[in-house]
């Protein structure tokens, strides 16, 4: 089952943990894993940032990034076809719960594209 949390709500992660995010938070020991392959371009991010584009467009443009990285990454392949099998599982990055966030797009692009993927607690 597939959850998002920020790294900075430790209680709400559950299982196997996925940093999404493209810089790791200071301070803080790795305790996930990375999936490079899922983190959004450095410049799509600088793009949001200098309000280039609004969230939706960013969103956009990430899950249009996605679909080409799952048309040319076999790694990619390989872990969306394993992704239901992984039990529960946490998708990480900096945004607190409720603010626009790449790992809710994240998250609803791989349920769209995984099947017997489902979605646990979205925050």
């Amino acid at each position: 089952m597939l959850h998002t949390a920020s790294f900075y709500a430790p209680q709400h992660w559950v299982g196997r943990l996925y940093r999404v995010s493209r810089q790791h938070p200071r301070g803080r020991p790795a305790q996930w894993e990375t999936l490079p392959v899922l983190y959004p371009s450095a410049e799509l991010l600088r793009a949001y940032r200098a309000e280039e584009m609004d969230f939706d467009a960013f969103g956009l443009a990430y899950r249009q990034a996605l679909d080409a990285a799952r048309a040319s990454a076999p790694a990619l392949q390989e872990w969306l076809a394993q992704a239901p099998a992984l039990g529960d599982f946490t998708l990480l990055c900096f945004e607190a719960a409720g603010l626009p966030c790449h790992r809710r797009v994240l998250a609803q692009w791989l349920l769209a594209r995984a099947p017997g993927l489902r979605l646990g607690a979205f925050r």
